[in-house]
């Protein structure tokens, strides 16, 4: 709005400067408000292309499952579990006969036996195996086994009264004890048993004080 139209319309300066103020007013509010729109639509822009974005996104995952085996993948996962239960089957089978292996060879050793394998060989290993009462079937066949053939044990004294089973010279301060309660390890056991059996019985008779 300018000044001359108003003067034409025949108001006074002074009236004319309140119009013009109120005008200015108005016009910095329209402004203020402009600006609250432009900022808004501004927001929503950016909305939109993010949601454009996504959209993008999840149309490309979509496509990608077009071209997927889903029966595939289905057959590949049950295939994988089927052989991870067989591979745990076996792996539990692997120790429950190495710790049956390693029950006969301490139990003969304990006994004296000179020559374990041997004397493993009269053993029913299978009746063993299906024994509901393995400790006390074990000791039972292997005094009998003393008796029947006597000449594969050698006479050892009780613990603690120098016999071979009662001998820890050969035990070392600070060793570690694999048929102790704390450091149990068949793998150690089955290689000291191979290497210096006298050792193993020493260390087999300190785990169970």
């Amino acid at each position: 709005m300018k000044r001359e139209f108003l003067k034409e319309l025949g108001l006074t300066d002074e009236q004319i400067d309140k119009v013009m103020a109120e005008n200015g007013k108005d016009i910095e509010k329209f402004k203020t408000e402009l600006d609250v729109k432009e900022k808004e639509l501004e927001t929503k822009k950016k909305e939109i292309e993010t949601l454009q974005g996504q959209l993008e996104t999840a149309n490309k995952e979509i496509e990608s499952y077009k071209t997927m085996d889903i029966e595939g993948i289905k057959r590949a996962a049950e295939e994988y579990k089927v052989k991870f239960e067989q591979a745990q089957k076996k792996a539990k089978e692997e120790i429950e006969a190495l710790k049956f292996e390693h029950s006969l060879e301490n139990a003969l050793n304990k006994a004296g036996a000179k020559n374990v394998k041997a004397a493993k060989a009269l053993l029913d290993i299978e009746a063993l195996k299906t024994s509901k009462n393995f400790d006390k079937d074990l000791e039972a066949v292997i005094a009998a086994l003393k008796e029947s053939d006597g000449y594969l044990f050698n006479d050892v004294e009780p613990t603690g009264t120098g016999g071979s089973i009662g001998n820890k010279s050969k035990v070392k301060s600070g060793m570690k004890n694999p048929w102790s309660q704390e450091h149990f390890n068949l793998t150690e056991q089955g290689r000291i048993l191979r290497e210096d059996p006298e050792l193993a019985q020493s260390l087999m008779a300190q785990a169970k004080k």
